[in-house]
């Protein structure tokens, strides 16, 4: 295949899949075969080796789906869709993220759009992301760097670092809501903790929104 992004559907049953997107590589897969099709999508599949590993180049799109085991993209990606049942997820950097599964870390460095993550039982951990859309059952969230936001657990705690200006929304039924914006920031709240603290160290104003519930657990704004 030539050295030009590419659209690939990876499929395995269960074991490792690892992606590497670097400049200037052609597609090569380790661990089984790819069937190259006339819309321009190949398809990957996994053969008997325990570690399927597929090189692309930089921006490629994947579509990966898994029964189980852990999944590495490594490098730039772009569009990455994964839907497993069970195994820990890694993304070092993609455009953007569609990742859903019942079970396994969620693991994302940097995302330059939107970055959807739904499981069932996950500690999620995004590192950077334009916009960020994050549910679980069960399972803390921690984001590090975000300009919008919606992330919402039924059993877990939620940590926000957030860029000035977005829109954010927090919601849990068991745990705690940590938020924490640029120093100066002023945004408009609306914070209900039925059973717990509530504290907003922010003035009010109109620079962006945060909107935060609990049913038992504190809420914390800070503007440092």
């Amino acid at each position: 295949m030539s050295e030009t992004t590419a659209r690939l559907r990876i499929t395995r049953r269960s074991g490792k899949v690892r992606v590497v997107a670097e400049p200037g590589s052609a597609l090569a897969v380790d661990g089984g075969t790819f069937v190259e099709n006339d819309d321009g999508t190949v398809d990957v599949r996994a053969g008997g080796s325990a570690v399927l590993e597929v090189h692309c180049p930089t921006g490629s799109d994947l579509t990966i789906s898994t029964a189980s085991g852990a999944i590495d993209v490594e490098g730039d990606a772009g569009s990455v869709k994964v839907t497993t049942k069970s195994g820990n997820l890694s993304i070092e950097r993609a455009t953007a993220v569609d990742a859903r599964g019942a079970s396994g870390r969620v693991k994302v460095g940097v995302c330059t759009g939107k970055c959807h993550v739904v499981f069932v039982s996950s500690n999620v951990h995004i590192d950077e992301a334009a916009q960020a859309v994050v549910a679980t059952v069960s399972g803390n969230i921690e984001l590090g760097s975000v300009g919008d936001a919606e992330v919402k657990t039924v059993s877990g705690k939620i940590s926000i670092g957030a860029n000035r200006g977005g829109r954010l929304a927090a919601r849990s039924i068991s745990g705690s809501v940590k938020i924490s914006l640029p120093s100066g920031s002023r945004p408009a709240t609306r914070l209900k903790a039925v059973s717990g603290h509530v504290r907003n160290e922010c003035e009010s104003g109109h620079d962006g929104e945060v909107r935060a519930a609990t049913v038992s657990g504190a809420i914390s704004v800070t503007c440092r």
